[in-house]
């Protein structure tokens, strides 16, 4: 019954009609954000022009009608300020979230990973398909694993989920075989 009411509040606001795929996307969604299952991870992937982003501007208004916390994420400043301009919501880079210095000194120190005080929230990643998880020797951020870093970070807050949207036909990641 839930999962009903999310769902139709997700397709009420979202500006086309639904295809058959976006359909079954929607029912989907609603079951991964309703189930309660810890440390699970929803991959919403596409080519360009499938409905993604606007799939995810129906969530977004959605849960914000439903008084449910969102928190948008990108891996570049440009592509959190795109995704903010279609979802409506604000976007941050994914190193200003999950990251914070270690020390405040006048020295050059490196960024650990942050402590997530968010409570059933949602984090949504676009552009997750520019993500690397190839450790980088000598990186200032976390592990150097900027995947494993969201990932423990999401995880660390308290009935939290991650939702990676993506297109697989860009280019993969530095380092990496597949987007």
């Amino acid at each position: 019954m839930i999962n009903n009411y999310l769902e139709r509040q997700i397709k009420e606001n979202f500006p086309y009609e639904l295809t058959f795929e976006q359909n079954k996307t929607v029912e989907l969604l609603s079951v991964f954000l309703l189930s309660g299952k810890k440390d699970t991870v929803f991959v919403l992937r596409g080519f360009a022009g499938t409905g993604k982003t606007s799939l995810i501007g129906a969530l977004v208004k959605a849960m914000t009608a439903l008084q449910q916390k969102v928190v948008l994420l990108a891996p570049t400043g440009r592509a959190a300020k795109v995704f903010s301009g279609y979802a409506g919501h604000p976007a941050y880079t994914i190193h200003k979230k999950i990251y914070r210095q270690q020390s405040f000194s006048n020295e050059v120190s490196n960024f650990v990973v942050n402590d997530n005080l968010n409570t059933q929230t949602l984090f949504i990643v676009d552009e997750s398909s520019m993500i690397a998880n190839e450790g980088l020797s000598g990186s200032m951020f976390g592990t150097g694993r900027l995947l494993d870093d969201l990932i423990q970070f999401v995880y660390s807050g308290v009935q939290c989920s991650l939702l990676l949207m993506g297109d697989t036909a860009q280019l993969p990641p530095i380092g990496e075989n597949e987007a």
